[in-house]
């Protein structure tokens, strides 16, 4: 998966795998995390909640289960 700038306050950048339905989520703190069995409407509701996505859908993508990979 290769990361994508995000414009985001709290987000540097994300990734999805349809396949997988994994999402990775760089924060601008520098932390990776990668968040398990994510719907692409999740994903979607991201990017269309820019420039705020992490307050929009944020609670619901902490839902998912996830491991810090950075």
């Amino acid at each position: 998966m290769r990361l994508e700038p995000i414009e985001s306050d709290a987000l540097d950048a994300v990734a999805y795998d349809p396949g997988t339905r994994t999402l990775l989520v760089q924060f601008e703190s520098g932390g990776l995390y990668a968040y398990d069995d994510v719907d692409q409407q999740l994903v979607d509701d991201m990017y269309a909640a820019q420039p705020h996505p992490w307050s929009v859908v944020g609670e619901r993508v902490k839902a998912h289960s996830y491991r810090k990979l950075t």
